[in-house]
């Protein structure tokens, strides 16, 4: 797994009083009907894939994957019926996996990790001289998730009949997409059925959640007052290489926050400096 600072990330006051902020915004949030009527159809679409067992949830350790976890095989009590699955690798954040297995000790999940069977920092570092900052790591298409990633979700997916997804309509075009043609129920050409029940939350929704049952999320995602004082949601648990978003202000979030991680990326991809 990752190793960086045991101080990382590094946040401010600022952070911690974006992040309060919020948190009090979420607690009347979470109070609200709009909230009310979310939280009652995503229990309808878990309800409705439980008919076609057996059924797993794949949970990054993010904040959407680890609401959908704890709302199925938590507060809906589906633990002994859902088995939860997670990809980790090298290229997460420090402690994920540790995050991970201990909520999963916390809340008697049946949590299965996943692993791939190579580094993945070490294919960037092999590839460094070929590759720029700003190099696509991240997109279904790219060779990294192409040859490492997807290709062990596939294996994940095994014995699955239905599969919970914590995917949310609003962060993307293409699951948004998704949404309108499929739904937040369908059956895909595998044969398998996707669930997406939190595909129509907003990012308030999660924190409304979050807030409202007293859940820890990763240490990342208070990583706001720099680029997301105004939207927290924003912020992304994937891997930490910044990529394509390098130029939009990714590279100087990752300096400013987990600045052994930036030097690290330095290492590799010496132009990162030139934009951030």
């Amino acid at each position: 797994m990752t190793c960086a600072d045991a101080r990382e990330p590094i946040l401010t006051d600022d952070d911690r009083a974006c992040w309060d902020r919020w948190m009090r915004t979420a607690r009347v949030h979470a109070m609200s009907l709009r909230f009310a009527r979310r939280l009652d159809e995503a229990r309808r679409v878990i309800d409705a894939a439980m008919a076609h067992a057996p059924v797993i949830a794949m949970w990054s350790g993010g904040k959407d994957s680890t609401v959908l976890v704890h709302l199925a095989c938590v507060e809906l009590g589906l633990r002994d019926s859902v088995e939860v699955r997670s990809e980790k690798d090298d290229l997460d954040y420090p402690g994920e996996r540790e995050y991970v297995e201990r909520l999963a000790r916390e809340w008697s999940l049946r949590l299965r990790v996943y692993e791939p069977e190579a580094s993945l920092e070490a294919w960037v570092a092999a590839r460094a001289g070929h590759l720029t900052s700003g190099d696509d790591v991240h997109s279904r298409s790219s060779d990294l998730s192409r040859t490492h990633f997807y290709p062990l979700v596939e294996r994940m997916n095994e014995g699955a009949s239905a599969i919970l997804i914590g995917l949310r309509k609003e962060e993307s075009r293409h699951r948004e997409a998704s949404r309108a043609a499929h739904g937040t129920l369908y059956r895909t050409r595998s044969g398998r059925w996707h669930a997406t029940p939190l595909a129509d939350w907003s990012g308030l929704d999660v924190l409304a959640y979050v807030e409202s049952r007293g859940l820890e999320l990763l240490p990342v995602y208070r990583c706001i007052a720099f680029m997301h004082r105004d939207e927290p949601w924003r912020v992304r648990k994937s891997w930490w290489l910044p990529g394509t978003s390098a130029r939009y202000g990714q590279a100087a979030w990752l300096r400013r926050y987990y600045p052994s991680l930036y030097r690290r990326a330095l290492q590799w991809f010496p132009d990162l400096g030139q934009v951030s």
